[in-house]
């Protein structure tokens, strides 16, 4: 296996976690056919990501991690990798 097949392999793996922990702090995760770059959004109380269908894992995991970024962590629980991320991210 090289080295850019275990790196897609360790952005897939990441984006299951990210996603998970979306869902579970009430992120709605979209993915559409939409030819842009997608984004992060409000849309009355919620918080959606959206993201093109064939938009690679890298840009998927940046969407859903800044969403999660922007919710109110004190209750919600993070995997220890996540966690990692968004304190970087915050740095």
């Amino acid at each position: 296996m090289s080295a850019e097949d275990r790196n897609i392999g360790n952005h897939r793996e990441l984006f299951g976690l990210l996603y998970e922990t979306a869902v579970n702090a009430g992120i709605e995760v979209i993915e559409d056919r939409i030819n842009r770059k997608g984004g992060v959004c409000r849309l009355q109380e919620r918080l959606v990501v959206v993201y093109d269908a064939q938009a690679p894992f890298h840009e998927r995991n940046r969407l859903i991690l800044d969403a999660i970024s922007q919710v109110n962590r004190d209750h919600l629980y993070l995997p220890p990798r996540v966690r990692r991320l968004l304190e970087e991210d915050d740095s």
